[in-house]
């Protein structure tokens, strides 16, 4: 699919794919045999990657500290450089297109959390660190930080639904120069609570996938790009025609200047 296409016309193959492949995935996580594969290869990633906090002291902080609450506020900031150095440096695109890109991420993503948070909350998925062992526990190697490593509802992950949407919106729709800057910001993200136990590799891939394939075929599969750009036209047409100018005057500024 052409980057420059991406959101402008309805494309019934690519959305009835992105949906099935999703139900495949999904499927997969509870069919007996796929279902066994996914724990047994989400047990090595667990002992894999949570073994790796063995290796230094520093190594254990920074999992540590990139697993806090209050980390994960600051990724937020973090996660928003990307965003407006597109938006205010791309100048080969319009800017109606480049703040459309935006909010269609925006709106994917928060309802990727919304559903992440709400379609599961009556199953019940303990993390690898509540049942597994050895367990590298973060919480005592660096005890002065408030590091999450457990959850009873590790299916899916949150953070991997951000990540990936985020990650992918970038690479597919807005080009590889910004994409390089916000993947380790994704990758980061996405694997934080893995490598804590708080999440199953199936978490992150299966819980991830479920949800990001629909959304980013909604976003790119239909011209959900198209009619929020001709609604941020006519909204700033509205607004510059009907408010006084000494309101309307620095945003025109601002616009022009980035354009």
């Amino acid at each position: 699919m052409q980057r420059d296409l991406i959101g402008t016309q309805w494309r019934p193959k690519q959305l009835a794919l992105s949906f099935a492949l999703a139900i495949l995935i999904g499927l997969s996580y509870i069919w007996t045999p796929t279902s066994d594969l996914w724990r047994d290869v989400s047990e090595k990633f667990f002992f894999a990657v949570n073994a790796s906090l063995l290796w230094s002291e520093t190594w254990q902080v920074f999992w540590a500290a990139v697993n806090t609450p209050v980390f994960d506020k600051l990724n937020g900031l973090i996660m928003a450089i990307p965003c407006l150095w597109y938006v205010s440096c791309d100048r080969s695109r319009p800017l109606s297109l480049r703040l459309s890109h935006m909010v269609i991420m925006g709106i994917a993503i928060v309802v990727g959390v919304y559903f992440a948070k709400h379609a599961f909350r009556s199953y019940e998925s303990l993390s690898p660190s509540l049942v597994l062992t050895p367990f590298n526990d973060l919480t005592t190697l660096v005890p002065w930080l408030e590091a999450k490593v457990s959850a009873d509802d590790s299916f899916p992950g949150n953070h991997a639904v951000v990540a990936g949407i985020y990650g992918f919106f970038f690479y597919f729709a807005i080009g590889r120069k910004y994409f390089w800057l916000a993947l380790p910001i994704a990758l980061l993200g996405g694997t934080a609570r893995a490598v804590a136990g708080a999440h199953w590799l199936s978490d992150l891939f299966v819980g991830g996938a479920i949800h990001i394939l629909p959304l980013l075929a909604l976003a790119f599969a239909t011209p959900a790009i198209r009619w929020m750009q001709s609604g941020l036209d006519t909204i700033a047409d509205i607004l510059v025609l009907n408010l006084p100018n000494f309101v309307t005057s620095p945003f025109v500024k601002l616009a022009r200047k980035i354009s």
